[in-house]
């Protein structure tokens, strides 16, 4: 079986930043962060009087501070506490408070042993009176409009990154943070770089992230494609066609790669200056412009082509048909290289398309089942990757008139690891391959641990995550969330 990985074109909705915080190239002085110190695994204990302290995996207390919630440690070593007034704060491994306590909402993300920090307070803004909200029929005025204050620090710094104050519908900043090599990354449409205890603000208006560190900017509908610093393709425009050399004649294939809402980046990119196309996600090589090799047959299958991507780390790129036979979402595919020939079949390994809502359209179900005989009224329905496992898929199952049911398909051992018998089935370590598992609809779910074939501990919730943060409802009806050791099972309450 071919080994596949994921590779996501990781884009910014346009709503990601206002333009007002593109701001031209800033520098921050900064000196370099210690190294994260190695602290005790510390995990937020729930004790009897319904508050948090920290506790190492033994239980010993090492934080003994009460608090109305709290997160795990990160990597460098603060976590996000709450206190009884609805306010949250930052700690440090000491439970020193390192962001004082306020009525905000708090994030951490670790990038290059920095802590970014970031911080939004909601608050009304009285409004001029031209931009009062009139209620005709109740006969109300609303004179306010909610605002958020938004802020990205640093930690160990202390360095501002982002500082604005803008509508609430406008606040969609983040702190996802995308890593362009070990010094430079990407946080909200921003390039940065970090070097020499400086944290320089090298470019705005980013837009997407690509592999080996490459990016696009984009001016109206003209897109830039740059290497670390460079340009190595400028006048790149979205294109929804193909125009290919036949023979003697042309064919054009329009209507590709189209969707009911459209990319930021259009999976299509045109270079007026060469005439060549580009495809998703890696746009890393151009479209043949002539099909030289193809059957008959293949020839009639190119002619109603919708989805092209481009394989990346290889010579191909993959034709997709929609077929309206299936019962499902399918696609039926052709395969053509860098000079022209069709292919049938590709020996190709790290890729997949989904579709937009992360279902796996390719590998389809032919290619990962092969010519396994299942039952006669099984169907395959929907199939999910499971991230860094390449011979794992979460697959599922209808049988019958039955309600559709999850198992857990291996394709080494072209069988299945975890019967289709669940109604979901998540994993929350790829490495130990634990999972949770729910056997009835609306029921709780039990931990699994598949390279041992058992469950973990003899206890149920209403939710797990990878994180060891679990959801129960108590006998009165109300939910409580504690942490527990998904190896385990061991709960850290009292």
């Amino acid at each position: 079986m071919r080994v596949y990985r994921h590779y996501r074109l990781q884009l910014f909705m346009a709503v990601c930043i206002l333009t007002s915080c593109m701001n031209p190239a800033t520098e921050i002085k900064a000196q370099a962060p210690a190294a994260s110190p190695k602290i005790d695994v510390m995990i937020p204990y729930l004790n009897s009087d319904g508050r948090f302290s920290y506790v190492n995996r033994d239980g010993k207390e090492k934080i003994s501070e009460r608090y109305t919630h709290a997160s795990p440690f990160i990597s460098t070593g603060y976590a996000v506490v709450g206190n009884e007034g609805g306010e949250t704060a930052v700690i440090d491994a000491q439970g020193k408070i390192v962001e004082a306590y306020a009525g905000q909402e708090i994030r951490l993300e670790v990038f290059g042993g920095y802590t970014l920090m970031m911080t939004e307070v909601e608050y009304e803004k009285k409004m001029p009176v031209w931009k009062w909200d009139w209620n005709i029929m109740g006969g109300d005025i609303k004179k306010t409009t909610t605002y958020v204050k938004v802020r990205i620090k640093v930690l160990e710094t202390q360095q501002v990154l982002l500082k604005e104050d803008v509508p609430s519908d406008d606040a969609t900043y983040s702190l996802i943070v995308y890593e362009l090599d070990s010094s430079r990354f990407v946080l909200n449409n921003a390039l940065y770089q970090i070097k020499k205890g400086q944290i320089k603000k090298e470019k705005a208006g980013i837009i997407g992230t690509l592999d080996n560190g490459r990016y696009f900017t984009s001016s109206g509908n003209t897109f830039t494609l740059y290497s670390v610093k460079d340009a190595i393709a400028s006048g790149l425009q979205g294109t929804d066609r193909l125009d290919l050399k036949l023979g003697e004649g042309m064919l054009t294939l329009d209507s590709i790669n189209q969707e009911r809402y459209a990319p930021e980046i259009p999976k299509l990119l045109k270079d007026n200056k060469t005439q060549q196309v580009y495809a998703f996600p890696q746009y890393d090589k151009p479209f043949p412009g002539e099909i030289k090799q193809g059957t008959a047959e293949q020839m009639e299958f190119l002619k109603e082509v919708s989805l092209v991507y481009s394989v990346n780390n290889s010579p191909y790129f993959i034709l997709g048909r929609f077929n309206y036979d299936h019962s499902v979402w399918a696609y039926d595919w052709l395969y053509v290289d860098v000079k022209g020939n069709l292919l049938n079949e590709i020996q190709v390994s790290d890729f997949f398309i989904f579709d937009q809502v992360g279902n796996l359209l390719w590998p389809d179900r032919k290619m990962l089942f092969g010519a396994i005989d299942m039952p006669k009224d099984w169907n395959v329905g929907k199939i999910r990757y499971v991230n860094a496992s390449p011979e794992m898929y979460i697959v599922q199952v209808k049988k019958g008139e039955a309600k559709p049911t999850w198992g857990v398909w291996d394709t080494q051992r072209k069988d299945w690891t975890i019967e289709p018998s669940y109604r979901d089935v998540n994993l929350l370590n790829t490495t130990k391959q634990i999972f949770s598992l729910q056997q009835e609809e609306e029921g709780d779910y039990f931990l699994y641990d598949n390279l041992k074939k058992a469950p973990i501990g003899n206890k149920s919730y209403r939710s797990i995550s990878s994180d060891g943060a679990v959801r129960v409802k108590s006998a009165e009806g109300n939910e409580q969330w504690y942490y527990i050791d998904i190896h385990t099972g061991k709960e850290y309450k009292e």
